[in-house]
């Protein structure tokens, strides 16, 4: 679980303690939710392209901080626990290409463009032993391990279609959860309570769903609403929000951040939401922007916080 964020965009600085479930509330909250995003969503990959000259964001992780720089062409990676510390820096300097380790040690590597890279040495370098490197390797891979969570973005706006191509992957949700579908039709054969749990937490709200081939050997997903057949893309917005947001939970993520959860918010499904709320924060955790402050008083999670931020 993330524990504490610190973001810097150009001299504007925010910092927070975040909690199970935490809202977010102020200005700049889909780019603070989004900059979470881009760093754990990229681990392992190439450096994601930043649009700010000047950038900071630090996630803390139990004992760990990992902190993504940059400043002008270059960009700098601290992985920082306790006594022991990894800095690398990529970018241009000078008009001169750099990829290298600057703490504990100086050296060129070829991979510093990736996020939390295995060190791939660019050259020989009798003057550092290979332990040294293993070392640093060593925490570098403990950073991945504990940064590499399963997330899951939502919003800002939802939007699911009644088709979904079954040749099409759906493992997870996309941000508008236009491949609902896909997804429910997914969890039905793999995880099937959770599937059966989700149809009756609705079914209680007086909405009957199901997923099934259709012709043309498309996945089609309707509802039936008080007696009328109903296709999941005319649901009221409030209806399809609340079923993304449950399928996602169900999908289990170890984060989940949903962008503009306040819009067409529907108070009377408070209660399936928080059922889901609850199952998602017992193993793992939920990052949510609001834009009415009350919005967060109405679910009655015992571990929840609300963070303000000005960007």
């Amino acid at each position: 679980m993330i524990d504490h964020i610190e973001l810097q965009l150009g001299e504007r600085k925010i910092s927070g303690e975040l909690t199970p479930l935490t809202f977010i509330v102020g200005s700049g909250k889909s780019v603070f939710i989004n900059s979470i995003y881009l760093v754990l969503s990229n681990i392992g990959l190439k450096i994601p392209k930043i649009y700010y000259n000047k950038f900071n964001i630090s996630i803390k992780i139990n004992n760990k901080i990992f902190s993504l720089q940059k400043n002008g062409k270059i960009y700098r990676q601290i992985l920082d626990e306790g006594g022991r510390k990894v800095a690398i820096e990529y970018g241009a300097l000078d008009g001169s290409r750099i990829s290298r380790i600057v703490e504990p040690f100086e050296l060129a590597i070829k991979n510093a463009d990736i996020l939390m890279p295995q060190i791939d040495v660019a050259e020989h370098v009798s003057i550092l032993a290979d332990e040294e490197i293993e070392e640093v390797n060593r925490l570098i891979g403990e950073f991945r391990k504990a940064f590499s969570l399963k997330v899951t973005s939502l919003g800002p706006y939802i939007d699911p279609r009644t088709f979904h191509d079954p040749t099409k992957a759906a493992g997870s949700l996309k941000p508008d959860g236009s491949n609902l579908v896909g997804v429910l039709a997914r969890l039905a054969l793999e995880n099937p309570d959770a599937y059966d749990r989700l149809r009756t937490s609705f079914r209680k709200k007086g909405v009957k769903l199901a997923v099934g081939l259709a012709k043309r050997g498309v996945l089609a997903g309707v509802t039936h609403v008080g007696g009328a057949k109903m296709p999941i893309s005319r649901l009221p917005c409030s209806l399809k929000t609340a079923l993304v947001f449950a399928a996602a939970v169900a999908t289990k993520p170890d984060l989940l951040l949903i962008e503009n959860f306040d819009c067409c918010f529907n108070e009377g499904l408070v209660d399936i939401l928080t059922s889901y709320f609850n199952e998602q924060i017992s193993r793992g955790q939920i990052v949510v922007e609001i834009h009415r402050p009350d919005v967060a008083d109405l679910f009655k999670i015992q571990y929840k916080s609300i963070v303000s931020v000005a960007l």
